[in-house]
């Protein structure tokens, strides 16, 4: 049998991320992101709003977005992943009541949407980029989300929340850019690399353990993510039923991030 044929998707991927990276698409583009990267137009889906019902609903994505959000069907698998294991370890801190879920990189902000929901927990995002924080302040508006989300650097997000208990959660997408290697995914040189983020995230902590969410592809470069997480543990790795090529397919992966 012959291999899929993805020339399709490759040449759509690099529309979204290159003359569409910042334009609003129509509802048609939306939808054919949805079969080409999912397999069926409602693949792609944010908010719990499938493409074929989001310009109805008032939502708006960005070119970029398309490719670079994680979407429902990723993210409430780690969502429930992530509640399981805390329910399962007593947490500890100065506010363990009060647990914070931090989405340094968000996007979309689907992500840290589907984390406050299971964990019934607030979500504090940053977003840098003006266009795309436009865009999801108003689908968060549009779907009553209570994300927190602001315009700034990741680290001065970090700065303005002291760590409250074990049990806070911080989620990691940076950009990829540079780190698409012929090798692979190298996570010491996304933008901002993955260990310059995490130990951001340390000194923030003052020593306190906290828990990581953090988006890859399933094509690691030269063991870069256990190297990024060196002297952290492990929790799960959750791995979406792939539908591109090698390469193209996201994992998602938990950590516990200790001093």
């Amino acid at each position: 049998m012959p291999a899929p044929d993805h020339s399709a998707y490759f040449a759509f991927r690099d529309q979204l991320l290159g003359p569409l990276r910042t334009t609003i698409l129509t509802g048609e583009q939306l939808c054919e992101a949805g079969r080409l990267i999912y397999g069926d137009p409602s693949g792609l889906s944010l908010y719990g709003i499938p493409a074929p019902d989001m310009t109805a609903k008032g939502i708006t994505l960005l070119g970029r977005t398309a490719i670079e959000c994680s979407v429902d069907a990723y993210t409430a698998p780690v969502a429930d992943t992530l509640a399981m294991l805390q329910a399962a370890t007593p947490p500890h801190g100065p506010d363990t009541a009060k647990p914070l879920i931090v989405d340094l990189f968000c996007g979309s902000g689907n992500f840290g949407h589907h984390l406050g929901q299971r964990l019934s927990r607030p979500v504090h995002a940053s977003e840098l980029d003006p266009a795309v924080y436009t865009t999801t302040r108003k689908n968060l508006d549009r779907v009553g989300s209570a994300i927190e989300l602001h315009l700034l650097d990741y680290r001065d997000l970090l700065g303005k929340l002291p760590a409250r208990s074990t049990h806070d959660t911080y989620v990691v997408e940076p950009p990829w850019g540079p780190a698409f290697t012929a090798a692979g995914l190298d996570l010491t040189r996304t933008a901002p690399p993955v260990p310059e983020i995490l130990n951001d995230i340390r000194r923030s902590r003052d020593g306190l353990p906290c828990h990581i969410a953090i988006k890859t592809n399933d094509h690691i470069a030269h063991d870069s993510l256990t190297r990024s997480f060196t002297g952290a543990r492990h929790l799960a790795t959750i791995t979406p039923q792939p539908s591109l090529p090698h390469g193209a397919n996201m994992d998602f992966h938990l950590y516990e991030l200790t001093d």
